[in-house]
């Protein structure tokens, strides 16, 4: 697989892992379980969550 191809699916995974720990996170499912179901650390869970917070202005 090619370097451009390679990045490509490399996106596609972490943007479809993104997607499950904010939906996992929306039903209430605890960081430390999301992060242990996704093999993720329990701050890379907090950071994804954290970025996709609803801005207040």
């Amino acid at each position: 697989m090619c370097n451009l191809t390679q990045g490509i699916v490399e996106d596609a995974v972490n943007d479809t892992t993104e997607k499950i720990i904010l939906s996992m996170n929306e039903d209430g499912i605890k960081v430390e379980q999301i992060a242990r179901i996704t093999k993720k650390t329990v701050e890379e869970v907090e950071e994804i969550i954290k970025k996709n917070e609803p801005v207040m202005v």
